[in-house]
């Protein structure tokens, strides 16, 4: 009878560990699963962050391409029956709705809001005067800046960039001389020598003069060693003095 409890006992004690380890293993997944969950969630929470970096960066394209294209279309279309007045162009022009022609590039063409206006910084532009620089009775515009800035010239219903100063050494003024408006580069970027070209127009495309004059130091060592020159010709120092002294007396600087 005693054997008999005691196999009763070892199988309840069997049976109750086996039990046992079988809630354990079941408890065991439950904590895996749980922990597999967030990271689910995360990857999901990082998928759907980058879907939305994603469309926005798309957005983003899309505006700057959109904004671009309404910039382009914004420049107005002049219908080549209607005759604009000059000052009518340029004031089309500073105003943004037209475009200049390049000097260098008939097939090149730039707006006012491509040039930096009115910043402050050295290279920056400004609205200068109208004056008539190719002598055909009507304005040109000024666009004061780095070097001289540009000079714009209005005809056959569009403007055209006429003259623009070029660096240190082509530095662009005009000058009033013989009376007619010259246009003027000027290099007096080294020491010891100054060069200056001039040209006279009868419209913006119609050159019908030029004069080049420079002094230079033929010596470095010798004072009183300088070299004046007209068109080629070397000419005394009375004779350049009073030439450059007429020629200053009118130049118009549009740097600023």
């Amino acid at each position: 009878m005693n054997r008999c409890k005691k196999i009763a006992i070892l199988v309840c004690a069997l049976l109750t560990a086996l039990n046992v380890t079988a809630c354990g293993q079941e408890k065991g997944d439950e904590v895996v699963n749980t922990d597999e969950s967030p990271t689910r969630q995360q990857e999901s929470s990082v998928q759907t962050v980058e879907g939305s970096d994603l469309e926005i960066k798309e957005n983003e394209t899309a505006n700057a391409d959109e904004s671009s294209e309404n910039q382009q279309e914004s420049g107005i279309q002049i219908d080549e029956s209607t005759n604009l007045e000059t000052e009518e162009l340029l004031d089309l022009f500073v105003n943004g709705s037209i475009s200049a022609i390049s000097s260098e590039d008939s097939t090149s063409a730039f707006y006012i809001t491509e040039l930096d206006m009115d910043s402050g910084e050295w290279d920056s532009y400004s609205i200068g005067e109208r004056a008539d620089l190719d002598n055909d009775g009507e304005n040109e515009l000024i666009i004061c800046g780095p070097y001289g800035g540009i000079y714009l010239d209005a005809r056959d219903n569009k403007v055209y960039e006429f003259a623009v100063g070029e660096g240190d050494a082509l530095v662009l003024s005009y000058v009033v001389y013989n009376g007619s408006t010259w246009i003027m580069h000027s290099n007096r970027m080294n020491t010891g020598y100054e060069a200056y070209h001039m040209e006279k127009f009868e419209g913006a495309d119609n050159l019908v003069a030029e004069m080049n004059f420079y002094e230079e130091l033929v010596d470095d060592n010798v004072e009183g060693k300088e070299k004046y020159t007209l068109n080629g010709t070397e000419i005394p120092y009375d004779e350049y003095f009073e030439l450059c002294s007429k020629i200053f007396a009118t130049e118009v600087t549009t740097t600023k």
